[in-house]
């Protein structure tokens, strides 16, 4: 189709009947040949041209249209500039929105690790699953009612962050949670204990006083309980025929990080809090290194219920129970009537039998103990037989109990140094304060004969000091 303005172009070069006659032969309403033959009269041709007049008008109305529209260039970019101001604005909305969602991600992942621990370290993580746990069984031992993250850092007054952070486990740290150093063990050799900072001795110390404190462990053991002493365990076996001692290897090393979570599960608590709660009680033994110029604090064990850690005795305890009851039930079945007792990892049995079956006793508790994940130091089973000197836990048993002559010996002779040559000189002789280590001695006496400890108070009156 020919364009108004070639159209008016021609109009005015050759006119406007000539130009129609042109676009009708263009358009096949006619053709030259009618033309030249003068088939076509002037009616016809003026039918034809009516014909196309509608055409025309269309033609016109278009370029009217084009004319309004102006430079075509110029609407092109605005069409374009426009264009590129939507996709601008889109890609601002797509901003916006994957914004939004990064909030929207980061708030829930706040709230998980408010109430969930979605990794706490290699091989601790596998249950951290805050469902399940037997609420009713807490609250039948009358035990906090712990489901999530925060419900243990609420409890304790920590942040949830706080909380991550004192139980996450890391092979390797600049910091440490512990202060740990050596003691010399009375049988030879190192303990090393591991004392709690400030942060972890809150959070143990909430554990203990409002969940471990609030059980109870079995009758036998003797240890690391309100109004029981050594002396309590060594009652238990005056005046017996033949006294059988052995000693638990490790007995805190041997429980480990999976026991006390074991533990906490059997109470009641989900895997997730279990976990929580049994990281913030266990620890690995750990050295100081220097590596690349950096010093670390290194992991070089298993997690296991630390020495230094108010959890440990009462988690030892508890955990022990089940030792406790197979071995209890063990005297049940032997020959004559025996008694036992556990104070920490001494195990001791006693019995008025003169020829009692001790191989079958020694080989059954080496059993039993194995299958309760705990081993026996063979080399520390001890055979006492009456009359011959018999000690349990230290002190002597008899008819009585008693502190053996020797220590007795010994403090006698620190009291009369401290009266003849004065604490100071008595103190720079052993290398440490005399006034505590007398104090020390007698009130050791005063636990076992209070009587005898009062003696000593009337001779000695700096003691009461």
């Amino acid at each position: 189709m020919s364009s108004i303005e070639d159209i008016r172009r021609r109009v005015n070069q050759i006119g406007k009947v000539a130009t129609i006659t042109e676009e009708m032969i263009r358009l096949g309403f006619i053709t030259s040949a009618d033309i030249a033959s003068g088939k076509l009269n002037e009616a016809e041709i003026k039918a034809v041209i009516d014909e196309l007049q509608p055409t025309l008008a269309e033609l016109n109305q278009i370029q009217v249209q084009l004319n309004a529209m102006g430079d075509l260039e110029s609407l092109l970019k605005e069409i374009r500039t426009e264009r590129i101001l939507q996709v601008k604005q889109k890609r601002e909305e797509r901003k916006i929105e994957k914004e939004r969602n990064r909030v929207l991600r980061h708030e829930a992942w706040e709230l998980s690790k408010r109430t969930k621990a979605p990794f706490l370290g290699v091989g601790v993580s596998e249950r951290l699953t805050f469902e399940g746990g037997d609420i009713s069984n807490l609250v039948k031992h009358g035990l906090p009612e712990l489901v999530s993250l925060s419900n243990i850092a609420d409890a304790i007054g920590i942040t949830t962050e706080d909380l991550v952070w004192l139980c996450y486990e890391r092979a390797t740290s600049e910091m440490d949670h512990y202060t740990r150093f050596e003691i010399p063990k009375r049988s030879g050799g190192s303990r090393l204990i591991s004392s709690p900072k400030p942060k972890m001795r809150v959070a143990q110390t909430w554990i203990n006083s409002n969940i471990l404190m609030q059980l109870t462990p079995s009758k036998y053991s003797y240890a690391f309980r309100p109004k029981t002493s050594i002396v309590d365990n060594a009652k238990q076996h005056l005046q017996k025929k033949v006294i059988i001692k052995l000693d638990v290897k490790d007995f805190f090393p041997s429980i480990t990080f999976k026991r006390v979570r074991g533990y906490f599960e059997f109470l009641g608590y989900n895997p997730g809090v279990s976990t929580v709660l049994s990281l913030l009680c266990t620890d690995a033994p750990r050295v100081k290194v220097t590596l690349k110029g950096r010093s670390q604090i290194v992991a070089v064990g298993a997690r296991s219920l630390p020495q230094g850690a108010c959890t440990s005795p009462a988690l030892a305890n508890l955990i022990a129970s089940r030792l406790d009851s197979r071995l209890s039930g063990l005297i049940n079945k032997l020959k004559g009537e025996w008694t036992y007792t556990r104070y920490a990892d001494d195990l001791t049995f006693s019995t008025s039998d003169s020829e009692p079956p001790i191989g079958q006793l020694i080989s059954a508790v080496n059993r039993i103990a194995n299958d309760e994940k705990f081993e026996i130091k063979s080399q520390k089973t001890r055979i006492m037989r009456s009359p011959r000197r018999q000690t349990v836990t230290g002190l002597v048993v008899g008819d009585q109990v008693r502190i053996p002559k020797a220590t007795i010996k010994k403090m006698r002779a620190l009291f009369h140094n401290i009266d003849t040559k004065g604490k100071d000189v008595v103190g720079e002789e052993l290398g440490k304060d005399a006034l505590n280590v007398a104090h020390g001695y007698w009130a050791y006496l005063y636990m076992v004969s209070p009587s005898q400890a009062s003696k000593y108070l009337k001779k000695y009156k700096w003691l009461a000091k």
